[in-house]
């Protein structure tokens, strides 16, 4: 059987049922780079969510953090070296001649199995439940957005700052954001980056509820149980037809045009230098479509 290494995996009796395990927990597990997205928890998601669609005894699955937080997004340090951004190279074996093109193969490997991942987490059956323990930005925002319903803690921040750090959202941000918020105050935060905490969240619709953080597990797992404990086909066609209608503008269209799009920005010089000045802790220089002097950007 598998073993996860950048996830947990465990599935949990309701409360008051103790017969009857059906709620999943899924546990983004990578505490030391505040649950980075890297390219194993990437693997991983994408198995993981193919192993709970085929098991129908589980009714609903929570989608947490480990330690203080709930995902700091895409891991930039994986990231950086097939795109170039770091001084050292990231060895992929002796490709010789082809060193280039096998660098291009992974950065767009790793983008094609995140997207790929939480189409299979939008399209399960179960109830989702994103229960956002600290920060969720950039692809762990979208991580969230895929889910059925969020939950926060006080301590929670979000924000989708894929763009001020030079890529763009790539994990039905574009589509799902929106729906929830409105298209104005959406555009507003993936064009600026903007972190907002939890009572903001919940004003404009980006989380459902707020709960004080020591008890988030325990008000969504009461939850969950109630839910759970619903007749499971009517849970089942309940979701189906609710996601029937957010998924209006879901299409393999889209998902491709955001593959090419955030594929495309990788091969830029303000994509490499947005990772770099953020491994420096230092703000970016961008230079837009010429670099002249130097670098170029595409």
């Amino acid at each position: 059987m598998f073993q996860y290494k950048a996830l947990r995996w465990s599935v949990h009796a309701p409360p008051g049922n103790p017969k009857e395990p059906s709620i999943g927990l899924v546990t983004l597990n990578r505490p030391e780079a505040l649950n980075a997205i890297d390219v194993r928890m990437r693997v991983e998601l994408d198995i993981l969510f193919d192993q709970i669609a085929r098991d129908d005894s589980i009714r609903v699955v929570i989608i947490t953090g480990e330690g203080r937080g709930f995902s700091a997004g895409g891991d930039l340090r994986t990231e950086a070296a097939p795109l170039g951004a770091l001084d050292e190279e990231h060895d992929f074996g002796a490709f010789g001649a082809y060193s280039d093109l096998a660098n291009y193969f992974f950065n767009d490997l790793r983008h094609a199995v995140i997207q790929r991942a939480i189409r299979k987490l939008e399209e399960l059956r179960a109830v989702t439940i994103a229960a956002i323990n600290g920060p969720a930005v950039g692809i762990g925002l979208e991580l969230a957005t895929a889910c059925d319903i969020r939950y926060a803690s006080d301590r929670a921040r979000l924000g989708e700052v894929a763009v001020p750090a030079g890529f763009v959202p790539e994990s039905g941000g574009a589509r799902n954001l929106p729906k929830l918020v409105g298209i104005g105050r959406a555009m507003e935060l993936i064009l600026t980056g903007e972190i907002i905490d939890a009572a903001e969240a919940e004003r404009i619709g980006l989380v459902d509820r707020v709960f004080p953080h020591e008890k988030l597990l325990d008000e969504v797992f009461a939850i969950a149980g109630r839910i759970a404990a619903a007749p499971y086909l009517s849970v089942r066609q309940a979701k189906a037809l609710v996601r029937r209608y957010w998924d209006h503008n879901k299409s393999p269209e889209g998902a491709r045009a955001e593959l090419e799009a955030v594929m495309e920005i990788t091969r830029t010089g303000d994509c490499r230098e947005g990772i770099r000045a953020f491994l420096e802790k230092r703000p970016p220089v961008y230079r837009g479509p010429s670099y002249r002097g130097g670098e170029q950007s595409r």
